[in-house]
C-alpha cells in the first residue's frame, strides 16, 4: 500500500510539473530580434525586398510594419501584417522607407526596432519585379471576363502580359502600355494562371511568380424538396425542408412560394443557408387561408452559378 501511495504521488507530481510547464510564457519584453536582412541604412537597386531575421525563442509572431518615408512623418503605409514565420518578400516602389519589427507572445512583446532602406531602382530593369493588383493568386470567379491589372514599374515603358491555361499552354501572350488588360476566356469552367513582366528600350523585367484563378461557370445540381410531403396539409410552425444536391459547390437555396403551379403568382421568395425553414420565417409568409400552395427552390453557388428550379411540392396552409 506504502508503495501505491509513492506511486500515486509521484505520478500526480509529475503530472503537476508538466502542467505547470505548459502554462509558462517566456518574458521576451527584454529581449531583442536579431536582424538578418536588409542591413539598417541599405540601398537596394531591387524592388523586391526581403525581410528576414532569427527566431526568437519565446515569440508567438511577429508584427512587421513598412512606411514610407518614416514612422515620425508618414506619406504612406505599405504594410502592417502579423507573421508566424521569420521571413518576408515585398515589392516596393523606388523611394526611402523606415520599417520595424517585434516579437510577440500571450504574456506580451518586445520593443519595437526600426531601421531605415532605400530603394534606389534606375531604368535597369533586370533586377525589377511587377507589383501585381488584379487578379490575386487562387482568385474564384464566375465570369468570363476577366480585368488584369498591376502597379506601374520605374522605368518601364510597356508590359508583357502572358495568360496560361493548365490543360493548353499559352492562351494569351501580349503588350501594353497600360497598367490594366481585359480578356474574355472562351471556355465555361477551367484554371488559369498569368504573369507579367516590364519592359523599356534596353532592358527587360523578370517575371512575377505566375498567380493562378479559376473560371467557373457550372450550374450546382438543384437541391430536392423533400418535406412535407406533396399535397400535406400544414400549419404556419411546420416546416419546409430539403437536400442541397450541390454541396459543398452549392452554397444557399433561394426558396419561391407561389399560389399556381405555374409560378407566375410568387408570394415569397426567401434566400437561407439552412436546409429548412417554418413557414412563419419565410420572407412575406402567406396567409393561412386554407389555400393551397406550390413551393420551388433554385441553388446557387460561391460565385453566383445558379441551379436548374427544383421539382415543386405543394402544400394547403390551415390556421
Amino acid at each position: 500500500m506504502k508503495v501505491l501511495r509513492i506511486f500515486i504521488y509521484t505520478s500526480t507530481l509529475l503530472f503537476i510539473v508538466q502542467c505547470t510547464k505548459d502554462i509558462i510564457v517566456q518574458d521576451i519584453k527584454n529581449k531583442t530580434l536579431i536582424i538578418n536582412a536588409p542591413a539598417n541604412n541599405s540601398v537596394t537597386t531591387s524592388n523586391q525586398v526581403s525581410f528576414w531575421w532569427e527566431v526568437l525563442e519565446g515569440a508567438e509572431k511577429y508584427n512587421l510594419q513598412i512606411v514610407k518615408p518614416s514612422f515620425a512623418s508618414v506619406t504612406k503605409l505599405y504594410l502592417d501584417t502579423m507573421l508566424i514565420n521569420n521571413k518576408f518578400s515585398i515589392i516596393l516602389e523606388a523611394g526611402t522607407y523606415q520599417w520595424r519589427i517585434k516579437a510577440i507572445n500571450g504574456g506580451g512583446s518586445t520593443v519595437f526596432q526600426t531601421f531605415n532602406i532605400k530603394v534606389d531602382t534606375t531604368s535597369n530593369l533586370s533586377t525589377q519585379l511587377v507589383s501585381t493588383i488584379a487578379p490575386s493568386n487562387n482568385f474564384l470567379t464566375g465570369n468570363k471576363t476577366i480585368n488584369f491589372s498591376w502597379n506601374a514599374l520605374n522605368a518601364a515603358t510597356n508590359y508583357q502580359i502572358v495568360i496560361l491555361s493548365s490543360n493548353n499552354g499559352v492562351v494569351k501572350d501580349t503588350t501594353t502600355s497600360l497598367t490594366n488588360y481585359t480578356f474574355q476566356f472562351p471556355t465555361n469552367t477551367a484554371n488559369y494562371a498569368w504573369k507579367i513582366r516590364g519592359l523599356n528600350n534596353f532592358s527587360i523585367s523578370q517575371y512575377n511568380t505566375p498567380l493562378t484563378f479559376s473560371i467557373d461557370l457550372t450550374a450546382p445540381a438543384a437541391s430536392t424538396p423533400t418535406l412535407p410531403v406533396n399535397g400535406a396539409i400544414i400549419t404556419l410552425t411546420n416546416s419546409i425542408g430539403w437536400n442541397r444536391l450541390g454541396s459543398p459547390d452549392a452554397k444557399y437555396d433561394s426558396v419561391f412560394v407561389a399560389t399556381d403551379s405555374a409560378f407566375t403568382n410568387v408570394v415569397s421568395r426567401t434566400k437561407t443557408y439552412a436546409t429548412s425553414i417554418p413557414i412563419n420565417g419565410l420572407n412575406n409568409a402567406p396567409p393561412a387561408t386554407s389555400l393551397y400552395y406550390w413551393w420551388r427552390l433554385r441553388s446557387v453557388d460561391s460565385v453566383g452559378n445558379r441551379s436548374v428550379f427544383s421539382n415543386q411540392l405543394k402544400f394547403k396552409l390551415v390556421p
